[in-house]
Parts: structure tokens; sequence; C-alpha cells
């Protein structure tokens, strides 16, 4: 299981809060084509992710972060959290996501086989308890 990283808000249980927007976990539909079916395909986009936070975009990494990321300015109600373990490559995130890397700090994790718009955000907000803050 690929290492990710990813700046999302905390929901009132300390895990990351679900949402279509790019502050929570899950997807927005710009992110993904969904066809007319409401069906996604696998590496046709997906929820972005990133190697490490500091590779996030500086509007992501919240800004009480700027003394170790220079140039962060994102909400400071957001926290940067990871998940899995492995190398930042291909590979399964869980049974119905996967990682695709598109370069060396950006990645998008996207839906393992053609499913439901629906499917692919609940797989999404299945992953919420592996999720760990982590700005070290």
């Amino acid at each position: 299981m690929p290492l990710i990283f990813r700046s999302m808000t905390v929901d009132a249980d300390k895990k990351p809060k679900t949402g279509s927007t790019g502050r929570t976990l899950g997807v927005r539909t710009d992110e993904i084509p969904v066809d007319d079916d409401g069906r996604v395909l696998p590496e046709t986009g997906g929820m972005s992710v990133s190697p490490n936070w500091r590779a996030l975009a500086p509007w992501r990494i919240p800004k009480r972060l700027s003394s170790k990321s220079p140039g962060a300015c994102g909400k400071n109600a957001d926290e940067c959290w990871r998940h899995g373990s492995g190398a930042f490559e291909i590979g399964p995130v869980n049974a119905q996501l996967f990682l695709r890397p598109n370069d060396t700090s950006h990645g998008l994790v996207e839906p393992a086989h053609e499913m439901s718009i629906a499917e692919y955000r609940s797989a999404l907000e299945l992953t919420r308890d592996d999720w760990v803050i982590d700005e070290d």
C-alpha cells in the first residue's frame, strides 16, 4: 500500500472529514469524468495526493506549518494526513482503489475498476479510519 499524503479538515471524531471538496476525504466531479450512467473508470482521474505533506500545493499546507514549509498558506483548520507505508508508485490502496502517480510530487487515488461515482466515493470514505495526522 503506497504512502500518500493529503491535507484535509478534521471532523468532530478526529478523523478526516468526508465530502466532495478539495479539503475533504473524497473527490470533486471535476477531478474525474463521470459518464451519463454515473460511472467512473480507472486511469481517468481521482483524488489528489502527494508522497509527503511538504509536496502538497502551498495553499493545501496549513499556514501554521510555514516554519517547516515556507510559503504554506492553507487553512489552519486542516491537518496533513498520511495513509499507507509503501513506495509512492502505482499500486493498490485497497481492493477498490489504486494510486497512479503522475509525477514525483503528485498522484491520484483512482477507482481500481469501473464503478459508480457513489461506489467510488464510498471506497474513498472506507479509508477514513486508516488516515493518521502527520506533520513532522
